[in-house]
């Protein structure tokens, strides 16, 4: 990312333009978020095995590309560089810029630290942990949480981290 886009303020957005093309756009940037979500269901349809995964495979790989890719043909470039904006400095606020309290950070320490188990787990001791479909559900579910505690923890953990490969001389 160059400076000028990281230096973006609220003086230099674009104003939004409300046309067809607008609107248009913001259906198609809604549905690609949608669509994934939506991939839950295809089990209930009682479709066949091939049916049902080239249906998933489109919820959740193709079609929300497709339909990103749409939406930012139809909104153009500084629109999408306005919403973009618009989201990072969200969640810069929400996550970053805003100190984590105390229980926070402990809520999301115990979480990192509780998240490693089911590898050891697995690791020394195989036979206690169910295997199969299973064993995938519980180390995808270990990692989404590893990641959700980290920006639990805020910007203060990561100044940790950091300091762990400084070196400072003097503690």
């Amino acid at each position: 990312m160059s400076a000028p886009e990281t230096a973006m303020d609220v003086s230099t957005l674009p104003t939004l333009r409300r046309d067809w093309r607008f609107y248009a756009g913001m259906a198609a940037m809604v549905l690609s978020v949608i669509m994934p979500l939506c991939a839950v269901f295809v089990p209930v349809l009682g479709l066949p095995m091939a049916q049902a995964a080239l249906l998933a495979g489109v919820l959740v790989a193709g079609g929300p590309e497709v339909l990103c890719i749409l939406a930012v043909a139809l909104l153009g470039k500084d629109t999408f560089k306005y919403f973009a904006h618009r989201a990072k400095s969200a969640f810069r606020h929400a996550v970053l810029d805003r100190p984590a309290s105390k229980a926070r950070y402990y809520v999301g320490l115990t979480i990192i630290l509780v998240s490693w188990l089911p590898a050891y787990l697995y690791a020394y001791f195989p036979g206690i942990m169910p295997g199969g479909d299973a064993r995938i559900y519980i180390l995808a579910a270990m990692d989404l949480a590893f990641v959700a505690s980290v920006f639990l923890m805020g910007g203060e953990f990561w100044e940790k981290v950091r300091r762990i490969f400084v070196y400072e001389g003097k503690i």
